[in-house]
Order: structure tokens, then sequence, then C-alpha cells
């Protein structure tokens, strides 16, 4: 199954506010990290670089 970070992204700071959901996805990227879920890392790390973008663009 194949995962969209920009969507998951989106979604995610829509529920969270964009503090949250980069929180959310630090603590989705270390479940996957101890899963040993190599996937799931890389669409993590994706997720917490569009929200972390989103964040400095808002504070620019």
């Amino acid at each position: 199954m194949q995962y969209d970070p920009k969507e998951i992204a989106k979604d995610m700071i829509q529920e969270h506010g964009f503090d949250g959901a980069l929180s959310a996805a630090i603590e989705g990227a270390m479940d996957a990290q101890r899963a040993g879920d190599n996937y799931s890392l890389s669409v993590w790390r994706e997720v917490k670089a569009i929200i972390r973008k989103q964040i400095s663009d808002r504070a620019a």
C-alpha cells in the first residue's frame, strides 16, 4: 500500500494544528523505526519535512 505524504501532512495539520501535527509525525517516525518498518519511516520523514516547510513558510 502506498501513502501520500502530502495528504497525510495536510490531514494531520487540519486535525492537530502545525505543532501537534509535527509532534504526531515525530512519534509516528519513532514507532516505525522501533518496528523496523523502513517504508513507513520514509513516509514519516517526508511528512515531517512537509510540515516543517509549512511552519517555516508561515513564519516568513
